[in-house]
């Protein structure tokens, strides 16, 4: 029975020292978890730490304020037994907040619900002692509330804090020791923190504190409530630091994760690239082509056509010449015959000239250039044509005009080539800053992903020169088109904000 009393006697002239470390334990704990809790983390639990943090700051600083009054060799005033009061209070309120928080991350939103529950129930003991002793002084009623804050808010916030750990660490656990056991050995920490470790208050005229209060603790255990509390304070400062590393561990794997994200972007950039280049060659490829085809058509063209119907003009005229003294009337008939073959070699000669660069595209703009391509392919091709003009009409840049008059016409080719439609659509959008073309027809469709791999192959070069036409001044290309519901394709092209004047007439 003495070594009992002398390990009592013990604790309790070290009764400061327990209170310093148990102050200690909760502010430590509150600088590491607000440390963690200012740092961006994606984890659930994050949102929470602030609450812990406000709590083991605040009560760490309570019981400081509580050891220096047992440091003091005078009575302690009202005033300050007051305010250790509020500060007593107001830890508990973020406890509260905390378990709360973590217990609707996995049991839903009517955890929140039980805040207003604590809350009234605090403060509607906090008013009937007040009505009860209110009148008889601090020192009756300052300890009562002492006790009840701890029965209604310390007790409840520590049990909440403890299914919120367990629950958040058995909901992430994945087999894995670290981290979800940590935060299991708080849990537990906050549960004898709470029960009993708050249940033996301080004595007080408030049951069952006249009778379950530290003192029947000391008797029953032979040691204070305090060093309890103490003890708990510790492991959660222990084992709550050695949780929290989780984020730094989360930062690294999302630095990875985000380094692993660059690589791969870096790939599909050098992939595209080499793409790109081999579209860009291959384009080049059959521009070459275009262009000689183009040349032999012209060289056709001037030796078949054009270099026979001179051969024949000058043979006409040189019979013409012999018999204009002999035989007028039949001079005549042949001079109107030669001047027919002239008449037929112009109209030749103009459509040669139309088919390299429309001179209507140069001389009067893009807008009437469209319309009398598209009446020119209805003429020719068993389709219609419709073409829409919105916006406001004007001249655009020589380039853009082109541009865009070269998309009209290879897209009009396609719909000739593959479409098999019955009706085709031209709409020009003229806005203030963009100039938008859509080709729409009622043909047989395609599958845009497959005309884009045929274009990176080489085999739908109609498609990607619109694309590469229309991405050399600024702009973009959409297609809509899906097999039996025809095709739509868009291109939109930024227009300059400063043209030369001439440009600016009315188209």
């Amino acid at each position: 029975m003495g070594s009992t009393c002398n390990i009592c006697d013990f604790f309790v002239a070290n009764l400061t020292k327990i209170y310093f470390v148990y102050g200690l334990a909760f502010f430590v704990t509150g600088i590491v978890v607000s440390l963690e809790a200012t740092r961006h983390s994606r984890l659930q639990l994050a949102q929470t730490l602030p609450y812990l943090a406000g709590f083991g700051l605040l009560h760490g600083a309570h019981e400081w304020l509580e050891m220096f009054e047992k440091i003091g060799s005078g009575p302690v005033g009202a005033g300050a037994r007051l305010f250790r009061l509020v500060v007593l209070i107001t830890s508990f309120i973020p406890l509260v907040e905390f378990g709360l928080r973590l217990g609707a991350l996995t049991g839903g939103e009517r955890w929140r619900l039980a805040r207003w529950i604590v809350l009234a129930i605090f403060f509607g003991g906090v008013g009937l002692i007040w009505f009860r002793w209110g009148s008889e002084g601090r020192q009756t009623w300052v300890p009562a509330i002492d006790a009840w804050s701890r029965y209604s808010l310390a007790i409840p916030g520590s049990v909440l804090a403890a299914i919120g750990l367990y629950g958040y660490a058995s909901q992430v656990n994945n087999g894995k020791q670290g981290f979800p056991c940590n935060l299991q050995i708080v849990a537990l920490a906050f549960l004898f923190y709470g029960i009993p470790g708050q249940a033996f208050v301080g004595t007080s005229i408030l049951p069952p504190s006249t009778v379950v209060n530290s003192g029947l603790f000391l008797e029953m255990f032979h040691f204070p409530v305090q060093l309890l509390r103490t003890a708990m304070a510790i492991v959660v400062a222990l084992f709550m630091g050695r949780g929290v590393r989780c984020f730094e561990r989360e930062r690294q794997r999302r630095v990875e994760r985000l380094t692993e994200d660059r690589l791969e972007a870096q790939q599909r950039l050098t992939e595209e690239m080499a793409e790109r280049r081999q579209l860009q060659r291959e384009l080049l490829h059959r521009t070459v082509q275009a262009q000689e085809e183009e040349r032999r058509y012209i060289a056709r063209e001037l030796h078949d056509e054009t270099a026979q119907a001179l051969t024949a003009l000058s043979l006409g005229l040189g019979g013409a010449e012999e018999m204009v003294g002999q035989n007028p009337e039949e001079t005549r008939t042949r001079l109107r015959e030669l001047r027919g073959l002239v008449e037929d070699m112009m109209k030749k000669v103009n459509q040669l000239t139309t088919r390299l660069r429309p001179t209507m595209l140069d001389d009067l703009g893009l807008v009437p250039a469209l319309i009398t391509y598209a009446d020119e392919v209805a003429r020719h091709l068993p389709f219609a044509v419709d073409v829409e003009v919105t916006g406001q009409r004007r001249r655009l840049p020589s380039e853009l005009e082109t541009t865009l008059y070269r998309i009209a016409q290879e897209s009009l080719t396609n719909v000739a080539r593959h479409a098999k439609a019955k009706q085709a659509r031209v709409h020009l959008h003229l806005g203030p800053k963009e100039a938008s073309l859509k080709i729409s027809d009622d043909g047989i469709g395609m599958s845009p992903e497959r005309a884009r791999e045929a274009a990176a192959r080489g085999d739908g070069w109609g498609l990607a020169g619109i694309h590469e036409r229309a991405t050399l001044l600024g702009g973009d290309v959409r297609i809509l088109s899906q097999p039996g519901a025809g095709t739509e394709i868009e291109a939109r092209i930024p227009i300059p904000e400063t043209a030369p004047a001439q440009e600016g007439k009315e188209a």
